[in-house]
């Protein structure tokens, strides 16, 4: 039976290390959040708010992306 999702989200399927589920797992218990959605959500705000993930970076990797596309339309 497929999964019904909700408004205004989005599914993210992961293939993890065993090793690290487990440390999700024990992140989950730990910060007591209800759903294990709302754990990876405040994961990801908490890194992000670290400045781990360099704002600039996805700008540069769509810029690479087009230039990419640009150059195989060409080729094509």
């Amino acid at each position: 039976m497929p999964r019904n999702s909700k408004p205004g989200t989005a599914r993210i399927d992961l293939d993890v290390a065993i090793q690290a589920q487990l440390r999700f797992n024990a992140l989950h218990e730990a910060l007591g959040f209800k759903t294990k959605a709302e754990t990876f959500e405040a994961v990801v705000y908490a890194v992000s708010m670290q400045d781990k993930i360099d704002p600039h970076m996805v700008e540069r990797i769509e810029r690479k992306l087009d230039d990419f596309m640009e150059i195989m339309e060409s080729v094509s």
